[in-house]
């Protein structure tokens, strides 16, 4: 039988192309230290994600797992490329799903968390990509016998949309710490405004946001992320900010107002990364500084079931 279908495939910094590499429940040995890459199938959906990893040799079963969201050209590859420094630093294995635009197009498909049809009906949950995440953190836990019962996520641009939509839309999720970077807009926690750009309208009820203050939420912001393209324009997104270093400070405020409005507790935080703009690979060794220093070893937290 060939190996390829239990072994993360090894790189040697070229691209790996093997239209037989499929997803499989696998042996403790699977992921292999170093780079590699395999395709993940969800048990209910015949979508194929490809995962692009990093192992450092020194991984154990009481290290991290962080998952790394990339933005909208959806390339994977370049944004793990981007965090192995940070994953041999700090031990951790790094994770970065891609979900392709074949699979997951336009900004509802990804941005958005693929949580609508076409139809505008909401999708099952299994099918939405933040499902994926969860499933996909059952499959690693058990392929590397990783004890811990949370992982911690960061998103850049793009992928910063995903965070903090996940953050919101599924508080039951086992994220650790969330960061969400430099997104172009947001979701905002407040009902007087239509889904996508608050929640009205989206299913999610303002009492329902009190898990989600709960979590550990961080807007990194870059404070030179003030001009630059493929920023959305339409009325609604201009409304929350000119520019994503606006908007990220006005999703923070609507937050605040949100958990005091509800006398609930906000775990939420912002941070600014001076002199930097709309760089994921110049906010990446932030981001991950403030992931180690928010690792402690979950302790009582179940497993999903």
């Amino acid at each position: 039988m060939d190996k390829t279908l239990f072994n993360g495939i090894k790189e040697d910094r070229r691209t790996v192309r093997n239209s037989r590499l499929t997803h499989v429940f696998c042996r403790a040995e699977a992921l292999e230290a170093g780079r590699g890459n395999f395709v993940f199938k969800t048990p209910n959906d015949v979508k194929e994600i490809r995962v692009w990893y990093y192992k450092p040799s020194t991984f154990s079963d009481t290290s991290q797992i962080i998952f790394v969201m990339h933005g909208m050209k959806r390339n994977g590859k370049t944004y793990r490329d981007q965090w192995i420094t940070h994953a041999k630093k700090g031990n951790f294995l790094l994770l970065v799903p891609e979900f392709s635009k074949k699979n997951y197009p336009g900004s509802a498909g990804y941005n958005l968390g693929n949580m609508f049809c076409p139809s505008r009906d909401r999708s099952d949950k299994e099918s939405w990509c933040f499902s994926v995440i969860e499933n996909l953190f059952d499959h690693v836990k058990a392929i590397t016998s990783f004890k811990a019962s949370a992982y911690s996520i960061y998103g850049h641009s793009a992928g910063a949309q995903f965070v903090h939509r996940f953050v919101m839309f599924m508080s039951h999720a086992r994220i650790q710490t969330a960061i969400a970077a430099n997104a172009g807009w947001y979701t905002m926690p407040t009902d007087t405004v239509d889904f996508p750009y608050g929640l009205k309208n989206s299913g999610l009820e303002m009492e329902d946001l009190s898990d989600s203050f709960a979590k550990t939420l961080i807007i990194l912001l870059g404070a030179k992320d003030t001009n630059h393209i493929h920023l959305r324009e339409t009325p609604e997104a201009m409304a929350q900010g000119e520019h994503r270093f606006s908007r990220g400070h006005r999703f923070y405020e609507t937050a605040m107002e949100s958990a005091k409005g509800q006398k609930t507790r906000l775990e939420w935080r912002l941070e600014i990364v001076p002199n930097v703009g709309h760089c994921n690979s110049q906010m990446a060794g932030h981001a991950a500084n403030l992931l180690s220093r928010n690792f402690a070893q979950p302790s009582g937290t179940p497993d999903r079931q």
